[in-house]
């Protein structure tokens, strides 16, 4: 779970270096997301042909619509870590498996017990924060819409509990890469830039980097207890903070810090609720 966080962090950070060059030689965050799916699907593609096995799947409205949240969820990411501070855009999107549970509530007829309520409470207020309301009620547009980017994660978690029942693990990640790679190409058309070698290279490491980390990710949900394993992922936290700082010299101020630890201490204890219940 560690490895997959360092994967989701240098992803993450590798979004924010294409998107903050000079205003020349900038990538627009669609191209970015574009490419986070299509190099994934060409690694994915080789196992595929590697293993030998024929795609086939009865499932593919909800492949369609846990794709078309995931290109969503990143996209929004990547646009958001270009306006607000990496650690605030990350933790935000921490919410996606509070989402995912008030979500399972009405999609899959959930029993949500009163301490996750409690726990998912915690969470949203530190997310609030982090939004950073002013006295008349302002807020900052950028984290709102970060938030809906969390929403629509949690809506691909719900696909992909749903799907991981009844498909292969590889399988579900070939179709998400194309179909998201497919749906990516039509906005791009709008925003395309040729890239230079020296994007090309960054390019190709967001889509493995995010590949690696869903590799990780999924296997380490697979080899333990959910309960037991969840916690750690909010490790990826740390790593943007250490390599924003390294890169770019951005320390997170006094608000993000507050926001974030609640947002973990919220996820935090859901997960050890979870694990006692279990």
């Amino acid at each position: 779970m560690i490895a997959a966080c360092m994967f989701f962090a240098a992803g993450t950070i590798f979004s924010k270096i294409l998107g903050l060059m000079n205003s020349a030689n900038a990538l627009h965050p669609l191209q970015v997301a574009h490419a986070r799916f299509f190099f994934a699907l060409i690694f994915i593609s080789v196992l595929i042909f590697i293993r030998n096995k024929p795609i086939s799947s009865n499932n593919l409205r909800i492949h369609f619509l846990r794709s078309s949240c995931g290109w969503a969820g990143v996209s929004i990411l990547f646009t958001a870590v270009l306006f607000i501070p990496v650690s605030d855009a990350t933790a935000i999107t921490f919410l996606n498996p509070i989402f995912a549970m008030l979500l399972a509530v009405f999609i899959l007829n959930e029993k949500v017990g009163i301490y996750r309520w409690f726990g998912a409470l915690i969470t949203f207020s530190g997310a609030i924060l982090l939004i950073r309301p002013t006295s008349n009620l302002g807020f900052n547009p950028v984290a709102a819409f970060c938030l809906l980017g969390a929403f629509i994660m949690g809506l691909e978690i719900i696909c992909i509990k749903i799907l991981s029942g009844r498909e292969d693990l590889l399988q579900i990640l070939f179709v998400n890469n194309l179909m998201a790679t497919i749906i990516g190409t039509i906005p791009i058309i709008f925003v395309f830039q040729v890239p230079n070698l020296f994007q090309f290279a960054f390019l190709v490491n967001v889509g493995l980097c995010f590949l690696l980390g869903q590799f990780f990710f999924l296997n380490a949900m697979q080899a333990s207890e959910t309960t037991f394993i969840a916690p750690f992922f909010y490790s990826t936290l740390i790593f943007v903070m250490i390599l924003d700082f390294l890169i770019y010299k951005n320390f997170p101020d006094f608000v993000s810090f507050i926001g974030s630890a609640i947002i973990v201490m919220g996820g935090t204890f859901i997960a050890y609720r979870e694990r006692l219940r279990s």
